[in-house]
């Protein structure tokens, strides 16, 4: 009962923030366009996997999302502790479950809001607690089924967690008897939800949009932040040597096993500890909610080691130094519930209460009121900047596939993007000066098919000049 109550004083604020968390702007307008009949891929782009959109198309709104992931918590928690009593104690499950808890309900890692790596936790941990509960038992077809199909559920929400896959494939290799049939079975039932995917976008006439946004760009992805390029390399930003690290401590953690220096237990939990690590680190980014991904085996790791504390101190070292050595940076706590409670209680405005989130969020509020008042539900608007919840929040679709200023310089998007603005003229523009990245074109077409309007802080309004 204390720790329903915890969670619900932790999660509450998650429900009332306003508009402001980039990320989620975009699932939103992405789940946004699903909802009038877009195809997702080909008509409106973002580079994950689908389900992470439909939920946002369930969605609808920012409480809406949060609600949504606030209901997947519950279980996720649940599952969590049940994990937890099969390597610890009853206190120590107890007090691990209370980490879990907490680092998943706080903004420190951004575990109040509705990205891919907090819904994923979900299928992951079941999928763990299904397979190790049955190892013991020899691991029968239909557990294999059951937790490849809740890996592969995961996998449409974040690719990183193929890692995780690779990972039970090896224990299977390792541990169990008619390992090549087991591992066969396994590895179908991990592809089986992508396969689904395929299949649909296959009829829809977008398959390979859905196989280049959704799996091979993300390989791009993963070297982007080290390159500045959406180019693949196996090498680029160090990724190389991270898989032979993860590669190496595997080994390592099975030499100790064999050398009854490491129990079962402990050489289960160590290996997917690194493997979780290897998947937050895979792209080389600081965002703290990639760290999400790692919660679970640490916060068994943290409370799991008697006799081998070296080697926990060793993991938890590695894990420290990543977090330096990437610049991994975190969200304020005490001051977040700060500014919820005094603004429940009346005691500061809601315009100061949106401004703790950035000083231009009530700029936001401005211009989607005003593309509210000039727009009709069916016209569309094009906003050149990184401003993605302009969308969901004026509740108007986008004009152009690619709804960020970042898509479109990433994929050198400049023509077919003017090419949809020509085509669709949407109604208002907003347009947000970016000196670094000059778009002569939509300039030019801005000038001549437009006029200014207002300026709302650093955003210039466009509206359509009337046809004669």
């Amino acid at each position: 009962m204390l720790y329903a109550i915890l969670f619900l004083i932790l999660r509450l604020p998650s429900l009332f923030e306003p508009y402001w968390y980039g990320d989620e702007g975009i699932y939103l307008t992405l789940g946004q366009g699903i909802r009038h009949g877009l195809l997702l891929y080909q008509q409106i782009h973002d580079n994950k996997p689908p389900t992470l959109y439909y939920l946002a198309a369930l969605a609808h709104t920012v409480f809406g999302f949060r609600l949504l992931l606030t209901l997947f918590m519950i279980p996720t928690i649940y599952f969590f502790h049940r994990l937890a009593k099969r390597f610890l104690s009853p206190k120590l499950t107890r007090l691990s479950t209370l980490t879990f808890l907490l680092l998943t309900s706080i903004p420190l890692i951004e575990g109040n809001m509705a990205n891919a790596e907090v819904f994923m936790l979900l299928p992951t941990i079941l999928a763990f607690y299904i397979f190790y509960k049955s190892s013991v038992s020899g691991l029968p077809a239909k557990t294999l089924v059951s937790a490849g199909l809740l890996l592969g559920l995961a996998f449409t929400i974040k690719v990183p967690v193929a890692v995780e896959f690779v990972l039970l494939c090896l224990w299977l290799f390792i541990f169990s008897r008619q390992k090549i049939k087991k591992i066969i079975i396994f590895g179908l039932s991990f592809i089986f939800p992508t396969f689904l995917y395929a299949i649909y976008f296959a009829l829809k006439g977008a398959f390979l949009p859905f196989l280049s946004a959704a799996l091979l760009q993300n390989f791009g992805y993963l070297s982007s932040w080290a390159t500045g390029t959406q180019q693949s390399s196996a090498t680029s930003g160090g990724l190389l040597w991270r898989g032979l690290i993860m590669l190496f401590c595997w080994l390592i953690f099975y030499f100790f096993y064999r050398k009854k220096y490491l129990n079962k237990n402990s050489f289960f939990l160590l290996s997917w500890f690194i493997a979780t690590l290897f998947a937050a680190l895979l792209s080389g980014r600081p965002y703290p909610h990639y760290l999400i991904e790692v919660l679970p085996p640490l916060c068994l790791l943290l409370f799991s080691f008697r006799q081998s504390k070296i080697f926990l101190v060793l993991s938890l070292s590695l894990f420290a130094f990543s977090l330096f050595y990437y610049k991994f940076y975190y969200y304020r706590v005490f001051t977040y519930y700060d500014n919820f409670y005094t603004y429940a209680l009346g005691k500061k405005s809601l315009s100061d209460y949106r401004a703790y989130f950035g000083s231009g969020l009530n700029d936001i509020y401005r211009i989607s009121d005003q593309i509210k008042s000039q727009t009709t539900s069916s016209d569309r608007i094009f906003v050149w900047g990184d401003q993605s919840f302009i969308y969901p929040l004026s509740d108007r679709l986008p004009a152009t596939k690619y709804i960020v200023a970042y898509h479109v310089v990433d994929f050198q998007a400049y023509d077919s993007t003017l090419s949809q603005l020509q085509a669709l003229t949407p109604k208002i523009i907003v347009y947000y000066p970016q000196p670094s990245r000059p778009y002569p074109s939509l300039d030019s077409f801005i000038s001549n098919y437009y006029y200014l309007t207002d300026q709302i802080g650093p955003a210039y309004i466009f509206k359509l000049r009337p046809q004669i």
